[in-house]
């Protein structure tokens, strides 16, 4: 069955991902539902093996099957409300949001089986110098949607530049900034191989190359829209 679907979302390209989201968000007709999955298993299995391995060497086939369930029971929870608040922001910006909600789930998945015992959240490094971090639980919708679509743009930008960030750091990023965890703990429970002055380090890199590129870009965006005729 799995092949059958991934055969389909490589072959079907009637209708973007976007309306079909948004088409599904308020519908429950079974064609546009088998499309939407069709259109999402590739992508989430992918994320859901990448975090998997993050946790355990070699993760089972079932495991990342288990994890994709997941991910489509949490796209439904509250009369599917993620569907609902999503706005698309480019071509295909529901595969950017997608990466983030796989991602969560994933790690959720493997902190309930190891039962993590960690403290408060710690970041000594504001992510951004507007300090984009998530918002606390119990957030108005809207901004926990915009937050997500924001994150989903970040991931984005880390793996635009593969030379630079690699497949390591940027998880070690989203375990560190949108799942929480210090790096005493990511290096406890991350296949990574490093001390926690070793994920700290790695941590500080990617973020500072993050921030210069997101200055980068909102410099040049103003300096556009300064060149702008009256």
């Amino acid at each position: 069955m799995y092949g059958k679907l991934v055969s389909r979302a490589m072959n079907d390209n009637r209708t973007s991902v976007n309306e079909l989201a948004m088409a599904c968000a308020h519908s429950a007709d079974a064609a546009e539902w088998q499309d939407f999955v069709c259109r999402c298993i590739p992508l989430a299995s992918l994320v859901a093996l990448r975090v998997s391995r993050m946790w355990v060497s070699e993760p089972a086939r079932s495991t990342v099957d288990d994890i994709v369930q997941e991910v489509f029971l949490k796209l439904c929870e509250q009369e599917r409300r993620i569907l609902r608040d999503f706005e698309p922001r480019g071509e295909d910006s529901f595969f950017g949001l997608l990466r983030i909600v796989t991602a969560s789930v994933a790690n959720d998945y493997f902190r309930r089986i190891y039962s993590t015992k960690r403290g408060g959240k710690v970041v000594t490094m504001p992510l951004m110098d507007d300090d984009a971090q998530m918002p606390p639980e119990g957030a108005r919708p809207v901004a926990r949607m915009q937050q997500a679509t924001l994150m989903a743009e970040l991931d984005e930008k880390l793996r635009s530049a593969p030379e630079e960030i690699g497949e390591r750091d940027r998880a070690l990023f989203w375990l560190y900034y949108q799942q929480g965890y210090t790096a005493e703990e990511i290096a406890r429970i991350s296949a990574a191989g490093l001390t926690a002055k070793g994920v700290e380090s790695a941590l500080r890199r990617v973020t500072v190359w993050l921030r210069d590129e997101v200055r980068q870009k909102r410099t040049g965006m103003r300096a556009g829209v300064q060149a702008r005729p009256d």
